[in-house]
């Protein structure tokens, strides 16, 4: 190596070094690294909707990161609630993929709920949704009064206390006098709608949107929503509308208001600033992506954006209930481990 050649290479370097520019580009953080989204279901819209947003994320990311999903299902979402909130590393490379209803567990301080909404970084959600129940369609009631006055008690499949699949029919059978006779104990809203179409039970309630693809092919026929409307089915009954006393519509309302939060995603507690904010405007740019939103039509799933500001907000409107509200509630919500 000619020293002429090594002096002009020092000499650049220190001007570099003098001028307050690296001698080399740093590599964005990142670079290189896998995103994982934890979600607590392994089927239904709120799985394949976290599957698109996934699909698209890491392409709005300095460094393009490699973004998988992680199933995690269990006790109504808790596991995977639990596992971000006190298990993942607040690296920025663990999300989210939340059910809002959550939120419930946290208000009525359930023991398996062992995190607190409000300490998590949420980062967004990418759109409300409802909650629906059906009916097999073979059956012969085509309203809710007709279902009301059936001769018969009709079985709900359900995934457990704490799960839209439970609580929805079972606050319809308390409040609205419906004949109801809930089987719980299924892994999953894929094996429910299995046990509807093997005519092993007769009634299942999902979030609205999983309902709608089901009830699109002509698996299900839906007769009952809760208030935020699924385009398409805003003419069916609401829940609270159907509760013959004020304690009833009281219970229906806060069990409904975590679906107006709808899909949100978040970042563990203590993740650095700067990461949750590159997370977040990620985020936000993936669902204004033209191919995600194909990929969402395509699906059939109504992707948007709400901001974290305002899914950080409604689930501290959500905590914030009376001591005597709380307890009203937890004697018909409860969540099992």
């Amino acid at each position: 190596m000619k020293p002429g050649w090594t002096l002009g290479v020092a000499a650049g370097m220190a001007a570099s070094v003098l001028l307050g520019a690296p001698a080399w580009a740093q590599a964005p953080y990142y670079a290189g690294k896998t995103i994982t989204v934890v979600i607590g279901a392994k089927s239904g819209s709120l799985e394949i909707a976290s599957r698109i947003v996934a699909r698209h994320l890491g392409k709005h990311i300095e460094g393009n990161p490699t973004v998988i999903v992680q199933n995690m299902p269990g006790a109504a979402h808790l596991v995977a609630t639990n596992h971000v909130f006190n298990a993942a590393r607040p690296d920025g490379l663990t999300v989210l993929a939340a059910n809002p209803s959550v939120g419930i567990a946290q208000l009525t301080q359930v023991d398996a709920a062992r995190f607190d909404l409000r300490k998590f970084e949420w980062l967004g959600s990418s759109g409300a949704d409802g909650v629906m129940l059906s009916i097999r369609p073979d059956l012969p009631y085509k309203t809710w009064d007709e279902l009301k006055k059936a001769d018969k008690e009709l079985v709900v499949g359900t995934t457990g206390p704490g799960s839209n699949a439970h609580d929805f029919p079972l606050l319809l059978k308390e409040f609205a006098g419906a004949k109801f006779r809930l089987v719980s104990g299924y892994p999953a809203n894929s094996d429910i709608l299995l046990a509807v179409e093997r005519k092993e039970i007769d009634v299942w309630a999902a979030l609205g949107t999983t309902i709608k693809l089901a009830a699109d092919r002509g698996a299900v026929r839906p007769l009952v929503r809760g208030r935020t409307a699924i385009p398409g089915f805003e003419n069916l009954p609401v829940d609270e509308d159907l509760a013959t006393s004020q304690v009833g519509k009281s219970i229906m309302a806060i069990r409904s208001s975590p679906l107006t939060i709808g899909r949100a995603f978040a970042a563990p507690p203590g993740t650095p600033a700067d990461r949750v904010k590159v997370l977040r405007d990620a985020f936000a740019k993936a669902l204004q992506d033209k191919e995600l939103q194909t990929d969402a039509q395509k699906a059939k799933i109504a992707l948007s954006h709400i901001p974290a500001e305002e899914v950080a907000k409604m689930f501290a409107a959500l905590l914030q209930q009376p001591p005597e509200v709380q307890k009203e509630m937890m004697k018909y919500i409860k969540f099992e481990s």
